[in-house]
């Protein structure tokens, strides 16, 4: 679709253990990502979600390697060369910032480092661009801040700082693997609010990981539900909330607890995809911009 900013057809991820046989982790899904709009990646922990956006940034470790028929990014067709040396305007915020900040550097150096690798500036400009930047993402005494190393700040002040680490990168796609899960209820609030601002302000695409549905009525446009490394239903934020279609997805909305006291939780009943439905399962039109993998 011409409003589609990234689209991958056939992705999968395979992983290459020594002694055993190959295995498919990610089941040849297809990505259409809207350009402007907040997408949420959603599904139990091991549904596959982190490692799609892994895939997509070339992040893979170990003995994982991806693989897809055809990979656009607004409307040029990008080859795995490209992709692997990173040239693609995609920054990621991860869910715990302190296993991409380096505890032994300092708050400036991690922001000017990201400066230096993407712009051709001074010590003195860029200095000047990341206290800028630290300011927009709501950080008081930024020049202060510089200085200081990442055990001396906060939960929520470490992840403003990987916000502002990616935004630095000038981004056209923003990815934002579970970025409150470690952070109180209030800190959430913010990080997400700040995400909304940002997202808003530059006009950005972004793609929203996360297990909590109250996030993704809050904050997306466009909803994909994974489960066992495959797409099972996608669409607006409306249509898979109030007419969702798969089974799978009938189950999660049931599972959000209510706020009325005395509630029993429900529990979801077993829900796994067989061998049929993740190697050869299809998407169905249900409504319009509304899929489901058939049952």
């Amino acid at each position: 679709m011409m409003s589609d900013i990234l689209e991958v057809e056939n992705l999968s991820v395979v992983s290459h253990k020594k002694g055993t046989r190959s295995q498919r982790i990610i089941q040849g899904i297809n990505l259409n990502i809207e350009k402007g709009k907040i997408t949420g990646i959603v599904g139990e922990s091991g549904s596959g979600k982190s490692m799609t956006m892994k895939a997509i940034m070339n992040l893979l470790e170990g003995k994982l390697e991806s693989r897809f028929d055809r990979f656009t990014f607004e409307g040029q067709i990008i080859n795995k060369r490209e992709i692997i040396k990173r040239r693609l305007p995609i920054a990621m915020i991860f869910q715990d910032p302190m296993t991409s900040l380096n505890p032994l550097r300092t708050i400036g150096y991690h922001l000017m480092e990201v400066i230096r690798r993407y712009h051709k500036v001074s010590n003195m400009e860029a200095k000047k661009l990341a206290i800028e930047e630290l300011n927009k993402v709501g950080i008081d005494q930024a020049q202060n801040r510089m200085g200081q190393y990442p055990h001396e700040l906060s939960g929520g002040m470490r992840q403003r700082i990987m916000v502002a680490m990616a935004m630095l990168c000038k981004p056209k796609i923003l990815i934002a693997d579970e970025p409150t899960t470690a952070l109180d209820v209030t800190i959430q609030a913010q990080i997400l609010s700040l995400i909304r601002k940002r997202q808003r302000e530059e006009g950005l695409t972004v793609l929203l990981v996360t297990h909590d549905f109250g996030v993704v009525a809050q904050m997306c446009d466009n909803v994909i539900v994974m489960l066992d490394g495959k797409i099972v239903e996608q669409g607006t934020s409306e249509a898979i909330f109030y007419q969702p279609a798969h089974t799978y997805t009938q189950e999660l909305l049931k599972a959000i607890p209510g706020n009325r006291v005395g509630n029993r939780l429900y529990s979801m009943q077993e829900f796994r995809l067989n061998e049929r439905q993740k190697a050869e399962g299809k998407m169905i039109l249900v409504a319009e911009n509304h899929w489901k993998l058939e049952e």
